[in-house]
This record gives C-alpha cells, sequence and structure tokens, in this order.
C-alpha cells in the first residue's frame, strides 16, 4: 500500500485525482460492515428503539458502538447494507454517572449464526492531524436502508475530553457509527457534535482495544475496568498520510470551468425577499435558468456580472420543486443540453456546487438516488379532529393558523374538503395530505345547524424549536426539502438560499441540482436525469 506525506502547496492541484482512488478503496473494504442497528424484541419482533449505527470488526460478529445507545444484556437488530439481518446481544460499555457522555464506549455480539462482514480496526493514538478519514453512518433524519458517506480529516487526534476529533459530519442516527482512516480501518465511533458543522466528537478506537476483554461481559461499568489489554503500535504509523490541503477543501478544489454557471435569484415568497441559486442552461440557443421552484417568485430577478435582469417564469414542476426562468438576453455559457448523463452512484465521489462570484462548495457523495416521500412539506390547516365513529369534530384550531384566521372554530363538525366527503378520520388526514402549502381548498363545515363554506390558503407547518445542538447549524434547512420521487444526498455545507445551483463532479460532468439542505449532514440534489426530462418536456411544448 502506497502511503504518502504530501505538502499542501504540491497536492492541492492533485487532490481531486490522487485522492478519489484512495477514498473509494477503502470504502469498499468498510462499507459492508457497517450496520443500522435497533432495540428489538424477539418475542413481539418489534423495533423497541430510535436506530443508531455501528460496524462488525471479527468475522463471528463482534460490533462496535457507544454507550449511550446499548444496554448490556438487551436485543438488537442489526441490518447490513447488503440487506441481511441478524440479532445482537449488548455486552459491556463504559459511561462515567457524573459524565454521561464520557468515555462512551460499548460492544455487541450477534448471537445469530454466522460469519459476517467485518473491518479492521486500526489504532487511534497513531493517527496525525489532516488525515483523511471516511465516515458510513446512517442518520435518523433520512431514514434509509443504505449508509450515508461522509469524507473529512482528523483535526484532533484527542481533545481535552479524550475524543478523537473530525470534520466529518454527524447527526442523531450516527450515533455509534464508525470513522474509517483512509485504508478503511476503524479509528473512532461517532459519539457527539457541537453546533459548528466541523466539530464531530468520535470515540477513539484504542478505548475499544484498551478494555476488549471487559467489554466481553454484559457489565455496565461505571469506572475504567481493572482489566486492561495490551495496546501495540500501529505498524504503518511512520508512513501515515497527511493532506494540509484539506484544511480547506473547497480552495484545494477551485476551478474557473463553472464560473457564471450558478446565478443568484432574487424574488418575493409570500409576500417576503428570497434569494436561491439558478443554474444557466443553454437549450435550442437560449438562456435558460433552472432553479428551486419553491424559493422563486412571480417576478424574479436573476444577477449576471453584477446586474439585475428581469426573468420570466415560463413553468414550473412541483413534483421536483424545479423551475424554468428566460431572460432577455442571450449569455455566452450554459450548461450544453442535452445533458451528457452518467451515472453518479460511487459513494465517496468528490463533487462541486459552484457559488456565483466565489468558490465552489465540495463534498462527497452520500450513496445511490432513493425516494424521499413528504414528512415536513405537507400543507398546515391549523385544525385537528378526535378520531371517534360519529360525526367529524373540530377539537382543536391553533391560534394564527390558516383554520382560525378563517373563521373556523372548535366545535364544528367537517362535512367536505373540496368536494370530498368527511365521514371518518382516515377521510380527514387523507384529503389534507393531497396538498401544498399556498394552495387554496374550499372546506366545509357545520355549526349550530348553518352550514359554512370557506375558501383556505392552506400554510407551512409551524416549525419545532430545536433543542439538539444537531438541529443549530447556521442557517437551518430549507423550507421545502421532502416529496421528491428521486434524489441523491451529499455532505456539502450549504445554506439554504445557497441551494438551486449545479452539481459536478470533479470531471466537470453536470449531477443534478441542489434543491434542499436537508439535515446538518445532507444537502439533496435532484438528479441530472429528472432536470433533463423538465427541459426535454417543457422545451417540446414551447415549440410545438
Amino acid at each position: 500500500m502506497l502511503l504518502l506525506l504530501f505538502a499542501g502547496d504540491s497536492f492541492s492541484q492533485r487532490i481531486a485525482e490522487t485522492l478519489p482512488p484512495v477514498i473509494h478503496a477503502a470504502i469498499e473494504k468498510a462499507y459492508p460492515a457497517s450496520v443500522r442497528i435497533w432495540g428489538y424484541d424477539t418475542v413481539s419482533n418489534q423495533q423497541m428503539s430510535a436506530q443508531f449505527s455501528g460496524v462488525v470488526v471479527t468475522p463471528d460478529g463482534h460490533i462496535l458502538t457507544v454507550a449511550h445507545t446499548t444496554i448490556p444484556g438487551k436485543t438488537y437488530k442489526v441490518t447490513f447494507p447488503d440487506g441481511k439481518a441478524a440479532i445482537a446481544l449488548a455486552l459491556g460499555k463504559i459511561n462515567f454517572p457524573e459524565t454521561p457522555i464520557l468515555p462512551d464506549v460499548a460492544m455487541m455480539k450477534i448471537i445469530s449464526e454466522g460469519e459476517w462482514p467485518f473491518a479492521t480496526m486500526g489504532r487511534s493514538s497513531d493517527l496525525k492531524i489532516n488525515e483523511p478519514c471516511i465516515s458510513i453512518a446512517y442518520p435518523e433524519s433520512l431514514n434509509q436502508p443504505l449508509p450515508s458517506v461522509r469524507f473529512g480529516r482528523i483535526t484532533q487526534v484527542r481533545n481535552d475530553k479524550g475524543f478523537v476529533q473530525s470534520s466529518c459530519i454527524m447527526e442523531p442516527g450516527d450515533s455509534g457509527g464508525p470513522l474509517f482512516d483512509y485504508m478503511g480501518r476503524v479509528i473512532g465511533l461517532h459519539s457527539a457534535v457541537e453546533m459548528s458543522e466541523s466539530i464531530n466528537y468520535e470515540v477513539p478506537v484504542d478505548l475499544y482495544r484498551k478494555y476488549w476483554t471487559a467489554l466481553n461481559k454484559a457489565v455496565h461499568y461505571t469506572q475504567y475496568p481493572a482489566t486492561e489489554d495490551t495496546i501495540a503500535q500501529d505498524p504503518l504509523a511512520a508512513g501515515l498520510m497527511t493532506v494540509p490541503a484539506l484544511e480547506d477543501m473547497n480552495a484545494a478544489l477551485q476551478t474557473a470551468r463553472y464560473d457564471g454557471l450558478s446565478l443568484k435569484i432574487i424574488s418575493k415568497v409570500n409576500g417576503e425577499q428570497q434569494t436561491i441559486l439558478g443554474a444557466l442552461f443553454s437549450v435550442r440557443g437560449k438562456s435558460v435558468i433552472i432553479s428551486k421552484s419553491s424559493a422563486v417568485g412571480t417576478a424574479p430577478l436573476v444577477t449576471v456580472k453584477n446586474k439585475q435582469l428581469k426573468a420570466r417564469v415560463m413553468f414550473r414542476d412541483r413534483d421536483n420543486d424545479l423551475v424554468w426562468l428566460e431572460i432577455a438576453s442571450q449569455l455566452k455559457k450554459g450548461i450544453a443540453f442535452p445533458i451528457n448523463i452518467q451515472a453518479v452512484d460511487s459513494p465517496g465521489e468528490f463533487l462541486l456546487s459552484p457559488l456565483p462570484d466565489t468558490i465552489c462548495i465540495a463534498s462527497v457523495l452520500a450513496g445511490r438516488e432513493f425516494s424521499l416521500p413528504r414528512m415536513t412539506s405537507f400543507a398546515f390547516l391549523g385544525a385537528a379532529i378526535a378520531p371517534t365513529d360519529g360525526p367529524l369534530v373540530l377539537t382543536i384550531v391553533q391560534p394564527g393558523s390558516p383554520a382560525a384566521e378563517s373563521g373556523l372554530q372548535a366545535g364544528d363538525l367537517v362535512l367536505s374538503i373540496n368536494g370530498a366527503p368527511i365521514k371518518k378520520a382516515e377521510d380527514y388526514g387523507r384529503e389534507l395530505s393531497r396538498y401544498w402549502p399556498g394552495d387554496k381548498v374550499v372546506f366545509e363545515s357545520q355549526r349550530n345547524g348553518t352550514i359554512h363554506t370557506k375558501e383556505i390558503v392552506l400554510g407551512t407547518r409551524p416549525q419545532q424549536v430545536a433543542s439538539h445542538p444537531a438541529e443549530m447549524f447556521s442557517g437551518g434547512k430549507s423550507s421545502r426539502r421532502d416529496g421528491f420521487k428521486s434524489v441523491f444526498s451529499h455532505d456539502a455545507i450549504l445554506r439554504p438560499e445557497q441551494c438551486g445551483g449545479p452539481v459536478f463532479d470533479a470531471s466537470g460532468q453536470f449531477c443534478g441540482i441542489n434543491i434542499a439542505r436537508f439535515s446538518r449532514t445532507s444537502s439533496l440534489v435532484i438528479p441530472a436525469a429528472i432536470v433533463q426530462q423538465f427541459i426535454a418536456g417543457h422545451s417540446l411544448r414551447k415549440n410545438s
């Protein structure tokens, strides 16, 4: 294996060509052993806890995870990326009552018969600052059967709390997930975060090595076990690779080839000024801008070389949240249409999101495409009913909600929505779930024997107040961030107003459009094939 020490200035120019093969080889080794876990009742066959992550490190099924997810002696369901599942028993864990997050060490063992994919354990004490590292874990927010890959660097080998610190982003669900070095060896387990995406704490793998014997017993240790195992030095320590250029990966991957392809769009949406980006295309001799529809109003202005140009909204695609804009001027540049579609399906592949008049945002592909049903983007009425068999009565009308503003009151009987009779509780939920924020519905109700018909503009669901550091990242989440038939995710740190622009791979291939900042770890992309369909379909309509 080739192990090199790279100087920042010389390597930054070659990082896009030199580092990806190393990272892909590491992911190929590490990915199959990275598992999704939740508490499981083997009698009722029911999930008994929130999901978390772990990694198998022996062929007979020893799993490393973190203490705040497990209870010694309890059973857990373990699912591998290939779909195979097994039952595991929680063994020992170490965390202290006075400091519950420390040292956050836990082990499990698969009790189902079989041999299992496993990853090699590295050594954390020999890590180096700016050594490349890889996260493979299962964020709870996405709720996908396959893990998400993220890329970063070691920022501290041992901080004041005893953690390894890395720039690989994590969030709830990733707890217990493995951090790998660039050779695919486990060097840490995801434990905690602070508000900044760049601060992520990992339990050093050397603690598992040191207390391996003790952790094989189903005991909750509230102090370090007396039994300790010997840890040998990493035989590869002297040749470990560091990449100082990763301290600013955006600058390291900067290129001028995307200049002018990402444009700023300003408009008013529901009376408030919104800023978003757009991707510039050249479509049959015309300059066309494709962007995020829900963030573009009816009279948008596009900034081109410090000038604001009026744009016309030509077409919208609600399902994919895309909008087609046109300006009167013909610009020299543009992504060529038809698009040269190539599959983007190699986790860890470097991606670039150009921003207007500044550097690109670098990221890596988390995994293959997936569908993301509506979870947060349902329309909001603000009136609840009781699930009874009799007449359906509004039990709660939230102050300030669209229902309250229209005059609906608790005690009103619900008759129909947009002409659809509401006779059962499931009718009410099913009918409202069809609509998006901003849609108008005709709501028919009855009060004191009198029938009332009201036209109500549905709103956006109120956002819950953030209480976890993983929800407090700068800029927050996009308002519309789900309800997509096909997207892929990457670990780009984008603010909501930086979505709408294009995404390219390191070779310059157009991959799609950033459609939403979904969570701390994930930004979502509408794939190039769907963008192609949107442009092609409406281009035919324009010319017919």
